[in-house]
Formats: C-alpha cells, sequence, structure tokens
C-alpha cells in the first residue's frame, strides 16, 4: 500500500490509496510514503545562468541553489523554458530555483516516519505539473483553496514561476481579492503585461461566486476539461496520484531516501534474476534445434566455398586469356582517375586573364606559363621575388594540400604611359586577381612598384619587367570584376 503525508500549516495528515481510493489512515504506514509540503516556507524564483557545458553548468546550478537557499536542504532547480533553437536546448540558460525554508519542521515529520521516505516535493510543483495540460493555457493561474488558507501559483510558459500561501477566509470575495494582489505584483514587476485582456484562472476547490468576480477584474475561470464529467470532492487526491509518479521537484536529500531507493534497486535486480533464469530455461530447450542447425549450416557452408573454388578457377583462366595482370589494370585505372581525368584544362584560366587584361588593350604579355601543381609543392618558386623572399628568412611560402594552378605571366606597358597611369594600370591588374575566388598571389608587380624594388641593378629594369606569379584552383568562374579602373 502506499502512503501520502500531507504537511500543511495547520494540520499533518496521512492517506492512504486502497480500491475504495484515498483514505486517510491511523498509524505508522507498512509500506513507502511520499511527503506533499503546503507550507508558506516554500518559495520559487527564476534565473539566468550563463552558457555552460557538463559539469561546469552542474556545478554552476547547485552552487546558485545553495546560495539562494542557504538555511536548508530542501531545495533543488528545474528548467524554466524550452527555447525553440538547438543551442538553447542543448546549453539551457534559464532555470527555476525552489526550496523550503522549514528544515526543522520537514526534519521532525521525517524523523518520526519509520518508514522508507520516496521523497519530499512542494505542493506548487504538484500543481505545476497538474495545470501543465496543453488544452490549458500556457501562462495560468492556479490557485488551491485550504483551511482558511489559499495556495496561489503562476504558471509562465507551462513552468511555476511564482507560489503564495495567504491565510484567507473560505470566501470567494476574499480569495479573490488576494488574486487580484497577486496580478498586480506581476504587473509592477513586468512579468504579466498590463494590457492583457483577459488572465485565465483555473481553481482546484468550489468554484462557486468567482465567475462575475474575476470577470470584473480581468481574469477568467477555466476548468479542466478532462475533468468536467468527473467531479472531485477533494482536489489534493489528482495531486496525490501524481506525486505517486515521483515527478521532477523532489527536494528531499539523498540521505532521507537510502532505504527507498536500495529497496527499489533491490526489487529490480530480483526481477532482472528472474527475466536471466527465464531466459535460460528458454536458451537450454532450443540448444538442441540450434545444434541441428549449425550442421545444416556448416554443409551449406561447404557447398558454398566449393562454388566460390570453382568461380575463382573460371575467373584465374579469363585474366590468364586476356594477358593482363590485374594489379596493372588497377594501376591504370588509379592513374586515370588521379592524373588524366583530375587534370582541369586551361581554357577557363586563360580566358580569365585575357578578360581582366582586355579592359586595357595597349598592354601586351611577354611571358606566360600555365603549370598544374601537384599535391604538396611549393608554388612560384621559381621566381626570381619568391626566391629571394625565401632566402631572407626561414620561411618559404606554404606548400598547397590541394591540386592547384600556378599562372605565372610578365606584363609590358606602353612607354608612352607615365608614372601615374602605369601605377592605375598595376592597381587595377592586382585587384581584378585578387578577387578572383581561393586565389593566392606570391609575386605582385604592383607591390614590388610601391615599395621600389630594383631588377638587374637599375630602375628601368624593374619597370619595364613587370612580373605575377599567382595560384589559382582548378576550376574557376571566368568572370571576375577588378578593383579600380584601367587606362583606357
Amino acid at each position: 500500500m502506499k502512503y501520502v503525508l500531507y504537511l500543511s500549516p495547520s494540520e499533518r495528515q496521512l492517506w492512504c490509496k486502497s480500491a475504495q481510493g484515498w483514505q486517510l489512515a491511523s498509524g505508522e504506514p507498512d509500506g513507502p510514503v511520499w511527503v506533499v509540503a503546503d507550507l508558506a516556507e516554500e518559495s520559487l524564483t527564476e534565473s539566468k545562468t550563463p552558457r555552460l557545458f557538463g559539469r561546469d553548468r552542474t556545478s554552476f546550478v547547485e552552487r546558485q541553489v545553495a546560495a539562494r537557499y542557504p538555511d536548508t536542504v530542501y531545495r533543488g532547480s528545474m528548467l524554466n523554458l524550452k527555447p525553440d533553437d538547438l543551442i538553447g536546448r542543448l546549453v539551457p540558460t534559464q532555470y527555476v530555483f525552489f526550496g523550503i525554508d522549514a528544515a526543522e519542521r520537514l526534519n521532525s515529520e521525517l524523523d518520526s516516519i519509520k518508514a522508507p521516505i520516496a521523497g519530499v516535493w512542494p505542493v506548487s510543483l504538484l500543481m505545476g505539473g497538474l495545470a501543465r495540460d496543453r488544452s490549458l493555457y500556457p501562462d495560468l493561474f492556479v490557485v488551491l483553496p485550504g483551511k482558511d488558507t489559499l495556495r496561489i501559483v503562476y504558471l509562465k510558459n507551462r513552468t511555476p514561476v511564482l507560489t503564495r500561501l495567504t491565510m484567507t477566509p473560505n470566501e470567494s470575495g476574499a480569495q479573490v481579492e488576494e488574486l487580484v494582489r497577486t496580478l498586480r505584483h506581476l504587473e509592477n514587476t513586468q512579468a504579466v503585461p498590463r494590457d492583457r485582456k483577459a488572465n485565465p484562472v483555473l481553481v482546484m476547490g468550489n468554484s462557486a461566486g468567482f465567475g462575475e468576480r474575476l470577470d470584473a477584474a480581468r481574469m477568467t475561470l477555466v476548468d479542466l476539461p478532462r475533468r468536467d464529467k468527473q467531479p472531485i470532492t477533494d482536489w489534493r487526491h489528482p495531486l496525490f496520484d501524481l506525486v505517486l509518479k515521483s515527478p521532477p521537484g523532489q527536494v528531499a536529500p539523498m540521505a532521507r531516501r537510502v532505504s527507498y531507493l536500495s529497496a527499489r534497486l533491490n526489487t529490480l535486480a530480483r526481477n532482472l534474476a528472474y527475466l536471466i533464469v527465464i531466459v535460460g530455461i528458454g536458451a537450454a530447450s532450443s540448444n538442441l534445434f540450434s545444434i541441428y542447425r549449425m550442421i545444416e549450416q556448416k554443409v551449406m557452408s561447404s557447398e558454398m566455398i566449393e562454388d566460390l573454388d570453382r568461380d575463382i578457377s573460371d575467373l584465374d583462366a579469363n585474366i590468364a586469356r586476356f594477358g593482363v595482370a590485374p594489379d596493372t589494370v588497377r594501376r591504370a585505372i588509379t592513374l586515370y582517375e588521379d592524373e588524366i581525368s583530375d587534370v582541369p584544362g586551361m581554357e577557363t584560366h586563360l580566358q580569365l586573364l585575357a578578360q581582366i587584361l582586355s579592359k586595357d588593350p595597349n598592354l601586351r604579355l611577354r611571358d606566360l606559363q600555365w603549370r598544374l601543381l601537384p599535391p604538396g609543392a611549393d608554388p612560384c618558386l621559381s621566381s626570381a621575388t619568391a626566391i629571394e623572399a625565401a632566402a631572407g628568412t626561414d620561411a618559404k611560402p606554404p606548400g598547397n594540400d590541394q591540386r592547384k594552378i600556378e599562372l605565372s605571366f610578365d606584363l609590358a606597358v606602353p612607354e608612352t604611359y607615365g608614372p601615374r597611369d602605369r601605377a592605375q594600370t598595376l592597381r587595377a591588374i592586382s585587384g581584378a586577381l585578387s578577387a578572383i575566388p581561393e586565389s593566392n598571389i606570391w609575386q605582385d608587380a604592383n607591390k614590388e612598384l610601391a615599395s621600389g624594388s630594383l631588377r638587374g641593378g637599375t630602375i628601368l629594369s624593374a619597370a619595364a619587367k613587370l612580373s605575377w606569379c599567382l595560384t589559382l584552383p582548378g576550376k574557376v568562374i571566368a568572370s571576375v570584376s577588378g578593383e579600380g579602373g584601367m587606362r583606357k
């Protein structure tokens, strides 16, 4: 038999569930006890944590809960909202901390119980779990009238975020006044918008006289749809049914629940042992059939091996008649796939270069080289500038990890171009080359001209030989807009 100990500010009741339903029990319980605390010291608070992972997030939440409730061990936390984004679900940051600052009374009550303790649940979380019905509003006031008391819980997005226990007479007028005070507090703290037309209220008790008063206060009375045909005489009984399922929100420390958890583990181990015995008996009874099946499969496997040996012999004979070894064919296929079919064509790269240089019809190419770089090769090491740069430092241009194209060329600029026209032309060409996706310029005539580098020992030779060397991907889009303009 299962027992529920209900604790309120003025009474202590032990309930047991039998075939006739929930009934008050007398004497000591002979089964596990679930404790439901409906005390004034119960509280809830919302908290936002940093985006932490794993044990760091767990430890941080535990420290925050301990700092919020330092005088009691009856405390815990739960997720506040379920965000729509994936990172919010994997690494939550919004929590609800809850606790019961009545450690002395809870300790004395639990010490007096000789039966195993299944756990301690605040009544606010049970009310929130019962009102988390998809047919109800996500933002909802839940009211549980008691003996000259009134418990008010506010759910935001189906999560309890506020709870109050007030000493209120069992009159609808006084109870609605407390509801209105709670609503004003939430409006003042901006938890509830002031312009909301109606705030739904679920009354877990006699709701006579609530309708008109709630309408006057911009609040609406709602009911649980599934319980319309089943009148409830005591709304605590559905809460007791819920707590027997051990929902989230248990606040008792582990030391109080050792007997209950060990009994459940013993039951699980015993059931597992029974299952192993049953499976063993079934396996033993089918051993003989399995042996016959294994012999049959062995005979079939032997026949399949003989067939495969004949096929292999026929295949070797066909290969011998063909005159080419299989390894040679494999190497030829690999060579074709890795070297021949994988080599990109040079039309696209040359068309791209022609498109860039055609913006100035006076330009001429002196030397043009197109080379396919093997994987891991260093690009543009044949250029004088790259060799000098590598000699001046310990580093050299990084090797490419993929097959790329090395494109180098020398440009002839008419002698009629002055320094300004020459600089503008070089800058436009370098800008257009750098705009090519995945391109790397290892030798840039524009930078050499700007830094005043010399070729052959004279400024004239440096101006006459304008060289670029760059690497391009195997496949490029033959349409690039350069930076700046050229002389027309």
